[in-house]
């Protein structure tokens, strides 16, 4: 069995993961106008957290998120985990996308009982929104080769000036001229992984799946969603259920019609029986995209959402989309 728990969240909406997945829940949204404008000088919106500074830029803001992260975590939490004996796992932005790099960051960091991250005991995953789901599978390796546990620490922020432009150079950034583009968003996950529950709040993991797409968000090539549904009919396989029994879904769609198309497909091509309702759930319509932290927000939102009692049903789908180079995955989860 793999266990995940969410400890730590920092987003545009929420310095917890139970403050922003209420947030999201209730719709509450928290773009405004940033310090940077498009390609004809128009101001860009997006959401950022409010307690870094809009001055803090490129490696410096992700290096705040880093800290933020870690400092709010719940003391009792904090308190209950074994930290200097668990593995981190890094999932970052793709290495192709413009931008900060966390090269370096580590010797900074402390953990809430004071030690400092092991780089040796250090993996880097750098594929953007499918990092997530990418950590829990060398997690499960890292587990089963005795690791007590394992952190993953998904990060992530588009509101970098080079980000911004390579965004709106490929016409994918929501600007007053382009309308089927992404808003841009930050933010900062942290969970542990592990064999048995180690926090009070948590979800099984029952499926994983991965897939590659030709078709990618700046290619010309014909779309069937192969490389989505491919990684989700993988997933339900392993979790050993069909599409019809899965109560909701979760993804990181963040406003590109290509991306809502892609859900769609891949669901039609996975569903072998009708289902009168499958809700979709968009941390995106609040904090924005969120580029490498969208999976693991994923998991903390539908850990939230069984925990709490509002989740529609017993099983939920995860999805995460690299629209511009292609990678796919997906994950089924319960309570």
């Amino acid at each position: 069995m793999t266990v995940i728990s969410c400890v730590s969240l920092v987003s545009p909406v929420g310095y917890s993961a139970a403050s922003t997945c209420a947030a999201m829940r209730a719709g509450i949204a928290a773009f405004e106008e940033l310090d940077y404008r498009d390609r004809i000088a128009m101001p860009i919106r997006g959401a950022r957290v409010d307690a870094i500074a809009p001055s803090k830029r490129g490696r410096e803001r992700l290096r705040m998120l880093a800290r933020l992260v870690l400092e709010h975590i719940e003391p009792d939490i904090g308190a209950a985990l074994p930290w200097a004996q668990m593995p981190l796992i890094l999932c970052t932005r793709e290495k192709e996308t413009p931008g900060a790099r966390l090269n370096g960051m580590f010797s900074e960091l402390r953990f809430p009982d004071g030690s400092a991250v092991n780089e040796r005991r250090t993996a880097h995953i750098a594929a953007g929104q499918t990092g997530a789901f990418a950590a829990l599978m060398q997690a499960r390796k890292m587990l089963g080769e005795g690791a007590p546990a394992c952190l993953v620490l998904a990060i992530d922020s588009l509101i970098d000036a080079r980000t911004l432009a390579w965004l709106d150079r490929h016409m994918r950034l929501k600007t007053s001229e382009t309308t089927d583009g992404l808003t841009p968003g930050e933010a900062a996950c942290l969970a542990v992984v592990s064999q048995r529950p180690m926090t009070p709040h948590h979800i099984v993991l029952r499926g994983l799946g991965f897939g590659a797409e030709t078709a990618t968000a700046i290619s010309e090539e014909p779309f069937r969603a192969d490389g989505l549904a491919g990684a989700l009919k993988t997933a339900l396989a392993e979790a050993r259920t069909e599409m019809h029994e899965v109560a909701f879904r979760l993804s990181d769609v963040a406003g590109e019609s290509y991306a809502f198309e892609e859900l769609v497909i891949a669901q039609i091509r996975n569903m072998r029986q009708s289902r009168p309702e499958q809700p979709v759930w968009h941390a995106a319509d609040c904090i924005g995209d969120t580029g490498a932290a969208a999976g693991m927000i994923q998991f903390a939102w539908a850990e939230q959402a069984f925990s709490r009692g509002y989740a529609p049903g017993d099983l939920a789908a995860l999805h995460g989309s690299s629209m511009a180079f292609g990678g796919r995955a997906a994950a089924i989860v319960s309570a």
